[in-house]
């Protein structure tokens, strides 16, 4: 004999299940295009895997420098600096922000990464002609938050740390300008605001 009771309750659980995965479908990334006036620059962010990206930008990197001395006092100021930066990041916190009802869209979400950055300044004494403008390559780990929203506006926080290569000029014992190779572990970090500039959905 058939329960036909029986199969319409198999039937509608069937269903009900179907429709819940597909309502709750897992958060991804996406392609993003930003126009950033903090750093000043434009970015690329391309996903390359579920949580994953590699971002390109090409920007006006900063640097905020404080001194002191006996001879010149207290010394401060901001630099500018040419760079093109990329970095990997995995992003983490999908699940967290979806269940306390958080946008994830546009890659609002955080991430840890990976980073590589040059940037290109003119030395304070440049040893000849061909030393006007020199490289500060950078190498790095960050934590940081991406926050995109629906009016367009953008935030990109992170901070970490890394190790610097670039080149100096000393005064040699002979009293003659000699330019070395040098390198050290820093701080890294950048804060961005600016727009997101693809289409909306």
């Amino acid at each position: 004999m058939v329960h036909y009771s029986k199969i319409a309750f198999v039937s509608l659980m069937f269903c009900s299940i179907t429709s819940f995965s597909q309502e709750n479908k897992e958060t991804d990334v996406r392609d993003i295009t930003k126009a950033t006036f903090f750093d000043p620059g434009i970015s690329y962010e391309k996903r390359i895997g579920r949580l994953q990206t590699l971002t390109f930008q090409a920007l006006l990197s900063s640097a905020i420098y404080i001194g002191y001395s006996d001879a010149l006092g207290s010394t401060s100021g901001i630099d500018f600096y040419p760079a093109v930066a990329s970095t990997y990041r995995y992003y983490y916190n999908s699940g967290t922000r979806e269940a306390k009802g958080r946008r994830t869209e546009m890659n609002s979400l955080n991430y840890f990464g990976a980073l590589a950055e040059v940037s290109f300044y003119k030395p304070e004494i440049p040893v000849d002609d061909d030393d006007e403008v020199r490289s500060l390559k950078t190498f790095g780990v960050v934590w940081g938050f991406q926050r995109n929203y629906p009016k367009r506006f953008s935030l990109d926080l992170n901070f970490g740390i890394g190790y610097a290569l670039t080149k100096e000029t000393v005064v040699n014992d002979a009293g003659q300008y000699a330019t070395r190779n040098v390198g050290k572990i820093t701080n890294v970090g950048q804060i961005a605001f600016g727009f997101w500039l693809n289409r909306r959905n």
